[in-house]
């Protein structure tokens, strides 16, 4: 419906104005259009779904001191989101999530190197591949901490020529393996324990 006003006539008290009644109808039909518009019927609001200057304020089912806000960052240039015609859940950075029937393209991994003279010690659990590069080219101890999320993989890679040998808080296959000068493992998390998978080289398993 389009917005009714209210006509004023041309002058005060000319008599060509809206009538009390209708001009009460017109307010009426008014209200109860926004009110419909904001998610209730003709005679209520949402109690639900709110707005906010820079939100939208879902309460949920219960009303409590708890609710999502649905925000956009400060543009520094127009955008536009879709939101696909399918039903579905969002994935979130913060979200442990399967993701299913997904093509994906490019994938960046982030990427540390243990280099410091002291030994042992710790990878990084936040990251994938995990250079091991002692400054000094002595043998080093690296320490695996339990991962986080099934199937998780770490990649752990020797430059130098002292071994590196690796000790996982829990290791399927034994206590720690060694690497030689540019040799490669690979870990994979199952859960409960760390398995070696495929290798770039011969492992010593200790």
């Amino acid at each position: 419906m389009t917005r009714q006003n209210l006509s004023t006539g041309t002058s005060a008290n000319d008599g060509t104005g809206d009538t009390l009644r209708a001009a009460g109808n017109k307010i009426n039909e008014n209200f109860v259009e926004v009110y419909q518009k904001l998610g209730g019927d003709s005679n209520t609001l949402s109690s639900q779904i709110s707005l906010e200057d820079s939100a939208v304020v879902f309460e949920g089912s219960t009303a409590n001191d708890f609710e999502t806000r649905l925000m956009a960052e400060d543009a520094t240039a127009d955008r536009l989101v879709r939101i696909p015609n399918a039903s579905g859940t969002l994935v979130m950075d913060t979200l442990s999530q399967t993701i299913t029937n997904k093509t994906l393209g490019e994938i960046s991994y982030q990427s540390s190197t243990l280099s410091a003279n002291s030994s042992p010690q710790t990878a990084d659990p936040s990251t994938t591949f995990v250079i091991c590069a002692r400054a000094d080219g002595a043998a080093m101890t690296v320490n695996l901490a339990a991962g986080t999320t099934t199937g998780e993989i770490k990649v752990l890679t020797n430059q130098k020529a002292g071994k590196v040998t690796v000790t996982p808080s829990s290791f399927a296959q034994g206590t720690s393996f060694e690497l030689d000068q540019n040799e490669t493992a690979q870990c994979i998390w199952d859960g409960a324990n760390w398995l070696l998978m495929g290798t770039g080289a011969t492992i010593t398993i200790v």
